[in-house]
């Protein structure tokens, strides 16, 4: 399904719906008062995508300005206006909402343009440091503001535009993105990328002063003791409760590429539950007839519960930098399989908290049928996924962070003395 098919269904109003406060979910612990920060006091974010749109980029915006608000920095914030329903604030911290248009056939995405009130609520705030979030049109905003007034500028490359380009058969588009892309992040003074696969596709395509920032995982939040029988019960559907329970998590898109599970979910013994919603909703479950439970987009305690009352988690998404939800299912105990393919791959020790897969659905089926066949070593890759998880707690990457913040300072002031 193209990239301009129509989309039913809107994961932010249903979340709204819900009643679930904007990014409640999302918390960072309080930062080890020992610990020596940069002397930033105040921090511009611009987030390309926010709340109450739950992604990859929105979840690192908020946990970032949590932690800035927990070291007693000031936050201003400048996101896509989603129909009115962006917050006006997050904490003590201004949300400061801009003029967008909806992309085609993506109702929750929105795309933020530059607007007088940048500048104007910018002058006003005087940050010390502009931070990007997955830049794009917004963030032209920004890094215009920083370099003109001397600031240090920080961008995050968190979403691979030229891969979904190519992903939706407009190959035409992927290079003038690419390109545009590279000119932007190389007028910043750093690009934080996710994952060792992202930077060495970075460097190939000529972006400078690349720095390795990876991802966090709240394990009080994912943690195993969140399974639930009440909850295995609906993700299982109609098969017995000691099948072999298999989780996605995520959207329903065309770069997720949720076929390659389709022999998954024919397995005698097994039972696939699909979270999550999307442009091709419909379509797959044509595909899979039945043999798959599709529960719609979770949240919250609700997602936890249901990575938490899984046995084996499968990811296929092809285009990803990170990929927030294998490390999330890992701190539930999953071992999980991955497509061979983006950042999804620097998380897994093939055989030993998961598999890495072709981009085939047969090979998806048959390290699925070997979990299935051998549950004790289903169980010690279980272990082996929370050992990896438990060394990549968010107060390490937020402190890896800090030390960004600084050699950033440091490069704009090398820029302002040297020009």
């Amino acid at each position: 399904m193209g990239i301009f098919a129509q989309q039913k269904r809107n994961p932010t109003v249903e979340y709204i719906e819900r009643g679930v406060e904007a990014g409640s979910e999302f918390q960072v612990d309080a930062v080890d008062p020992s610990h020596s920060f940069t002397a930033i006091k105040r921090v511009a974010i611009f987030a390309e995508a926010f709340l109450p749109k739950i992604d990859g980029v929105s979840k690192t915006a908020v946990l970032v300005i949590r932690h800035l608000q927990q070291t007693g920095r000031e936050v201003i914030v400048f996101a896509p206006d989603l129909d009115g329903k962006t917050p006006e604030t997050l904490g003590p911290s201004q949300v400061i909402p801009v003029p967008s248009l909806e992309f085609p056939g993506v109702p929750e995405t929105k795309i933020g343009f530059p607007s007088p009130i940048v500048n104007q609520n910018l002058d006003s705030f005087q940050p010390d440091v502009i931070h990007l979030f997955s830049p794009a049109v917004l963030s032209l905003a920004g890094l215009w503001y920083g370099r003109n007034h001397n600031l240090p500028v920080i961008a995050n490359y968190q979403t691979d535009l030229p891969g979904y380009a190519t992903q939706y058969g407009i190959d035409l588009f992927s290079a003038p993105i690419r390109d545009g892309l590279r000119a932007l992040h190389n007028n910043a003074h750093l690009t934080l990328v996710p994952s060792h696969a992202t930077i060495r596709q970075l460097r190939s395509w000529g972006f400078e002063r690349l720095r390795f920032w990876p991802r966090g995982v709240d394990m009080e939040r994912f943690n195993p003791k969140h399974r639930t029988a009440e909850m295995r019960r609906r993700l299982l559907g109609d098969h017995p409760d000691d099948s072999l329970l298999v989780l996605y998590v995520g959207r329903l898109a065309n770069e997720k590429r949720v076929d390659l599970l389709r022999e998954v979910a024919g397995l005698d013994g097994v039972a696939l539950a699909i979270v999550g919603d999307g442009a091709e909703r419909e379509e797959l479950e044509e595909m899979f007839g039945g043999r798959a439970t599709f529960t719609g987009y979770m949240f919250g305690e609700e997602l936890a519960q249901a990575y938490a009352s899984a046995d084996v988690f499968a990811f296929t998404g092809v285009k990803e930098t990170f990929g927030q939800v294998v490390t999330e299912a890992m701190a539930s105990g999953l071992p999980a399989l991955v497509v061979n393919s983006g950042g999804v791959v620097d998380h897994i020790l093939d055989g030993i908290n998961g598999f890495i897969c072709q981009e085939e659905p047969d090979d998806f089926r048959r390290r699925v049928e070997y979990l299935r066949d051998h549950p004790q070593r289903r169980q010690r890759m279980s272990e082996g996924a929370l050992e990896y998880v438990s060394q990549r707690p968010w107060e390490t990457v937020m402190e890896m962070m800090e030390q960004y913040y600084e050699e950033a300072w440091t490069l704009n002031y090398r820029d302002r003395i040297f020009g």
